[in-house]
């Protein structure tokens, strides 16, 4: 398969949010620790206790926040409340939608025993700023665009490693130091969450890194991919387009060779009549130079010539 090929295979389909919602989810679920400290800015220690928190709103279940982390602590202090909400796009309800989820949070985790902490997430970039105000009401939140504000360096040396695909910054070897990071790990489920993550960003650099992958004898999981078993289905029907192009273009060859023998043929009988070797005869005039024994005949060659 050909780079350009690959390249369409694995161009994101227009990214959409649902793709980054679900593996980013899976890949914060599986390294809270490192999405903690790298997305979050939390300073964490050995002790820290880290549980799931809910996701849905209350009475509202259409509507769900993304990911909450609850943070206990052994000191005494207030735990936090880490709310992560992954955004490909800006909207018009976005920030409302932010309050919303701040007010839940409220009700549910008291002042006095909790912190709440809200990060967005913004894996192509170009998000609201953190800050809403309308009326006498004002929320602060953190607001991540991937590409922008973050290190490569310091994600590349992490389970999150994928992330750093979108940096601005890229360093050279940036695909071989993620396919690095992926066939380090070592859960099966994770290694396919981190590859899909990566094809999200399309066109060569998701072939750098599939290319990448398969350097590293990771064809058996790449064939368990969404891209995997896609680059799987465009090679099968590749091949049985090239095929029936293939026997078209011989069936036409053949047919065009099969015209020009008979109308040899025609030719021979109506100048000469029945010849006992004529088929042969016209094999060998159609072979050596079909236009050029045509314009012989007409002009009147002998029998003898056209044989030598």
């Amino acid at each position: 398969m050909t780079d350009n090929e690959l390249s369409d295979v694995v161009s994101p389909r227009a990214a959409p949010t649902r793709d980054f919602d679900g593996l980013y989810k899976a890949l914060l679920e599986a390294h809270p620790r490192d999405t903690l400290h790298l997305l979050c800015g939390a300073r964490l220690d050995g002790q820290t206790v880290i549980l799931d928190g809910p996701t849905e709103q209350p009475r509202q279940r259409s509507r769900q926040r993304d990911k909450v982390f609850l943070v206990r602590h052994d000191d005494h202090l207030p735990a936090d409340i880490y709310h992560l909400e992954v955004q490909v796009q800006r909207t018009e309800d976005f920030q409302e939608r932010m309050v919303a989820y701040w007010a839940a949070l409220a009700l549910k985790y008291r002042r006095a025993q909790h912190r709440i902490h809200q990060v967005v997430l913004w894996p192509l970039g170009g998000g609201y700023p953190g800050r809403f105000e309308r009326d006498q009401a004002r929320l602060d939140y953190r607001s991540v665009n991937v590409p922008d504000d973050l290190d490569p360096t310091t994600l590349l040396a992490s389970p999150l490693a994928p992330l750093a695909l979108w940096t601005q910054k890229p360093p050279g070897d940036l695909a071989e130091r993620v396919a690095d990071r992926i066939a380090a790990t070592g859960a099966l489920e994770e290694q396919l969450v981190q590859i899909e993550l990566g094809m999200l960003v399309g066109g060569s650099l998701a072939v750098q890194v599939l290319e990448a992958l398969r350097r590293r004898g990771m064809n058996d999981v790449l064939e368990q991919t969404e891209s995997g078993r896609e680059i799987a289905r465009r090679n099968r029907e590749q091949g049985l387009e090239k095929g029936l192009e293939q026997g078209l273009e011989k069936g036409l060859e053949q047919g065009l060779e099969q015209g020009r023998l008979d109308g040899m043929r025609a030719v021979l009988r109506a100048r000469y009549g029945e010849l006992a070797d004529l088929d042969d005869l016209a094999r060998r005039l159609v072979d050596s130079d079909h236009d050029g024994n045509i314009a012989r005949i007409v002009a009147g060659a002998t029998l003898a010539e056209l044989r030598s």
